[in-house]
Formats: structure tokens, C-alpha cells, sequence
């Protein structure tokens, strides 16, 4: 594994060959132990990406704080995409002689995997995306899914939630598994190939089972086999 550093971002990487990479946006610098394991077990390039403005950098448009009382978001994911394309994902490419064709991946937890969907939406930098646990409460977001045009997509979508999130006593995550299911279907409707499953625990819990187990869906032997639409998640 390789550390390095682009201004106030830290990549954590593994190399495993250069034509499939994975990059993951994460809150919490907690991964090391697993990324060069899983680059191995699942064959793929894995780069780790910490130290955004969470509650800004990948948030799509202004929005009231939440909890209540929080600081607004600001919505600057527009101007942080264009980072992640403009520098961030090439200087990581050429610090890890990945090829210039290479398939990208993009996962993320929380408001980052809010910003999965959002910016795949928005365009093809990324094939494939995986959404942890996505904050698909965010205000506005799920009108606006659905009064866009969906592009056509030939790469796939992971989505994942707790069964407890929506159990939350902060108000206004407790839409999250409603919307969630919500766009999901409307995605596979659109002829999105995705697939939505609830497992156990709260927000943020089991970090290292939730990411093995959405890497074994996206990158695992079962990759080889032609998925239906949207799969209803368990009770």
C-alpha cells in the first residue's frame, strides 16, 4: 500500500494491475488494513480519498442544515467534481501507472454516497458506482432525480442501507429507506442496471462488511453473470 498527498487530500492506495480502479470517498482515515487485501481479493486498483469538507464538498446544491440547528451545506459538489476530474483523478492515475483506459468505480458512504449518484448523473468519468448507505434524504434530491433526463448507462449501481437508519430520531433521515427504494426503482426503470439491499445495523456501522460485501457484488466472480433489474431488498 502508498500514501501520498494532493494539497489537503490523503490517497491510500493499492495497485493490482491497471485497467479496473475503485476510488472511495470516506469520512474516516480507518481503512488502510483493508485496502491492500482487497486489492488483492478482488483483483482491482484501490484508491481511498479522505480529507474533503463533508458536509460541503459533496453536497449537489445549497440546503438547510441537518440536524436542525446545523450549519447550512453549502453545495459545492459541482466545483469538487471538477476537481476530481480536472486534478485529483489524474495525478492519482499517473502516481499509479494506471492505463489511460482504465474502468472507474466510484464508492462512497453517506453524503459521499449521495454524491455517487449524483455526479453519475451529471457524467461518465466514473462506469460503476456504490452508494453506502447514501443520504438520499438530502432536501430536493429525490424530485430532482426524477425530473431529469436518466443517461443511458452501461456500468452498474450498488446501493445499501441499514435497517435501522430510518429508525433515526433526527426527523429528516427517516425517509432515507423510502427514497432510497424509491430511486432505485426509478433508476432499473430507466433501464439502470442496480441492485438495493438492506443488511443490519445504524449509519456508519460494519464499514468493512458493507464494503465486502458491495465490492463481492461489483467485482466478485458473480460480475461474469448478466444481472436483472432491481432486486426488492429483504425485510
Amino acid at each position: 500500500m502508498q500514501t501520498f498527498s494532493i494539497d489537503k487530500f490523503k490517497i491510500a492506495a493499492a495497485v493490482n494491475g491497471n485497467d479496473r480502479i475503485c476510488y472511495i470517498l470516506y469520512p474516516f482515515d480507518i481503512l488502510d488494513s483493508w485496502i491492500a487485501e482487497s486489492a488483492s481479493r478482488f483483483g482491482i486498483t484501490i484508491a481511498v480519498i479522505t480529507g474533503m469538507d463533508w458536509d460541503n464538498d459533496l453536497t449537489p446544491w445549497k440546503a438547510k442544515g441537518v440536524p436542525s440547528g446545523s450549519a447550512d451545506f453549502k453545495g459545492l459538489a459541482p466545483q469538487f467534481l471538477s476537481l476530481l476530474k480536472e486534478r485529483l483523478i489524474p495525478e492519482i492515475e499517473k502516481e499509479l501507472n494506471v492505463s489511460s483506459g482504465v474502468e472507474r468505480t466510484l464508492a462512497g458512504v453517506s453524503l459521499s454516497g449521495l454524491f455517487t449518484l449524483w455526479q453519475w448523473m451529471e457524467c461518465d468519468l466514473f462506469k460503476n458506482i456504490i452508494s453506502l448507505s447514501g443520504s438520499f434524504w438530502y432536501e430536493g434530491f429525490l424530485d430532482w432525480i426524477k425530473g431529469i433526463d436518466v443517461p443511458p448507462k452501461t456500468g452498474r449501481a450498488y446501493f445499501l442501507l441499514g435497517n435501522k437508519e430510518a429508525l433515526s430520531p433526527v426527523p429528516q433521515f427517516r425517509d432515507v429507506r423510502v427514497n432510497t427504494d424509491e430511486i432505485v426503482k426509478y433508476l432499473a426503470a430507466k433501464g439502470i442496471r442496480d441492485i438495493f439491499e438492506i443488511v443490519p445495523g445504524n449509519h456508519y456501522q460494519y464499514a468493512i462488511s458493507r464494503l465486502n460485501r458491495s465490492f463481492a457484488w461489483m467485482f466478485g466472480p458473480s460480475r461474469q453473470k448478466s444481472f436483472g433489474p432491481y432486486e426488492t431488498p429483504s425485510k
